[in-house]
């Protein structure tokens, strides 16, 4: 019941995020949503096709509506776009942010028990806002091991990230040059206790 819960949570936050005009409303709300959470892929090849301000502002703006404990807002958001840093980033590892034109990093306050939580939430709301507008997405692990190290630290003072807050997570964004096929799901993960 709680999965169904949050997945109704979900659904009704990007409904309210990315803003649909009544005479688009004819289909379903529930359809359209379900169906772009379905659709989603990490993407992992990028075209050159730069994304749009106006694009990154609404992914943004869907991003930080991600709900979060006493509604605290545990965390830092950085888009990077500067090509000189994204070069820098891959020097040290080629593969930490692909060819990604836009990588977001997300960090989280030390002091929030429950910032990891929260930065997964906004995360999620950023990848299905992209995936609404054909954006590809890929969360790494990869580009912040690069912002830890040595080789990082300018970038990392760029950042300019609260002194409290730790990194949690690093999304590559750019159009898709690949389309992923799904991968399979275990459905016998999800039980339901009557």
């Amino acid at each position: 019941m709680k999965n169904i819960t949050f997945a109704a949570l979900v659904c009704a936050l990007m409904i309210s995020c990315c803003r649909t005009a009544p005479e688009e409303a004819v289909v379903a709300k529930d359809e359209v949503v379900v169906e772009n959470i379905l659709a989603r892929r990490s993407v992992r090849d990028f075209t050159d096709e730069p994304i749009t301000q106006e694009q990154l502002d609404a992914i943004m703006e869907c991003a930080v509506n991600a709900p979060s404990a006493s509604n605290r807002q545990p965390w830092a958001v950085r888009v990077i776009r500067n090509a000189e840093m994204l070069d820098r980033i891959r020097a040290v590892n080629e593969r930490a942010i692909f060819n990604a034109p836009v990588v977001v990093i997300v960090a989280g306050d030390k002091n929030s028990g429950s910032a990891r939580f929260d930065c997964g939430l906004l995360t999620q709301n950023l990848l299905l806002a992209a995936e609404a507008m054909d954006i590809g997405t890929c969360a790494v692990g990869g580009a912040l091991n690069v912002l830890r190290s040595d080789d990082g630290k300018e970038i990392m003072e760029a950042l300019d990230l609260p002194e409290d807050y730790e990194l949690v997570i690093a999304i590559c964004m750019g159009h898709k040059n690949e389309r992923p096929e799904a991968k399979p799901r275990d459905a016998s993960k999800v039980r339901y206790v009557d």
